[in-house]
């Protein structure tokens, strides 16, 4: 018989938690009875997503800090063994853009930026979870890419560069893992209705030149990519590690 899909008394930590998607994933964990770590810069938005699960019934902690301090990840960890006892998931959801700009325009200090944002930081809670699940020899690690890293996204250099970064780190780690117990996979998403549109570079005419390549015709929804984060996080996935799963309404060709 497959391994069931609940997430119940799974212990989880999610990254970028208050945004569109990293919200949608943590409300859907609790749902399903899993305990939860919610990270995200905003202590106000923390409180707010915190205190809406815990008064449906859910069980969750928050921790304010940026993704890119050194030290948050550790920090992340041991709140979770604190709080619930272990650490069964690690969801690396956190990420941004930056302007709309040719690559050879973009500036150092922006290229640093986005490259710490959107893949180093996924690299340093990677380094701080696997030990604690190889220990355990059990766990789930579901990184999120982006189509733009897939296939590369004109005047978006930077985060396709990184989150191309995060595919073939997801892959490395995957083989790495294999035989620990431990699966890694990654997400993705293309257009999806979360706090990424609301960024002030993203306009009306970028948004439609994007639509215009989903064959569904839609902006995926956070929940939607949620339902995806919370299969690829189950016991029920066994034998698929180092994979890539496309949310983009099926406008990936690869």
């Amino acid at each position: 018989m497959p391994a069931p899909t609940s997430l119940a008394g799974q212990i989880a930590i999610i990254t970028g938690a208050c945004g569109g998607i990293g919200a949608a994933t943590a409300r859907r964990f609790v749902r399903d009875g899993a305990h939860v770590v919610c990270l995200d810069l905003r202590q106000d938005a923390l409180d707010e997503l915190v205190g809406q699960i815990t008064e449906a019934g859910g069980s969750a902690v928050g921790l304010a800090g940026d993704v890119t301090d050194s030290e948050l990840p550790a920090r992340a960890v041991a709140l979770a063994q604190e709080a619930f006892g272990g650490l069964d998931i690690l969801v690396n959801n956190a990420g941004m853009g930056s302007g709309m700009v040719p690559l050879w325009e973009v500036e150092p200090e922006t290229w640093r930026r986005d490259l710490e944002i959107n893949l180093t930081s996924q690299f340093m809670f990677i380094r701080a979870a696997v030990p604690v699940l190889i220990e355990r020899g059990y766990g789930r690690i579901v990184n999120t890419a982006s189509a733009a890293g897939m296939e590369g996204h004109a005047l978006s250099g930077p985060y396709a560069a990184a989150k191309a970064g995060v595919i073939a780190m997801t892959k490395t780690l995957g083989k790495e893992l294999a035989q620990k117990g431990v699966v890694v996979n990654a997400i993705a998403p293309a257009l999806i209705g979360s706090g990424m549109l609301e960024q002030p570079w993203f306009s009306g005419e970028v948004k439609r030149t994007l639509l215009e390549r989903i064959p569904m015709g839609r902006v995926g929804e956070p929940e939607e990519v949620a339902e995806m984060v919370a299969f690829l996080s189950s016991p029920a996935l066994t034998f698929s590690t180092g994979a890539v799963f496309d949310l983009s309404g099926g406008r990936a060709t690869y």
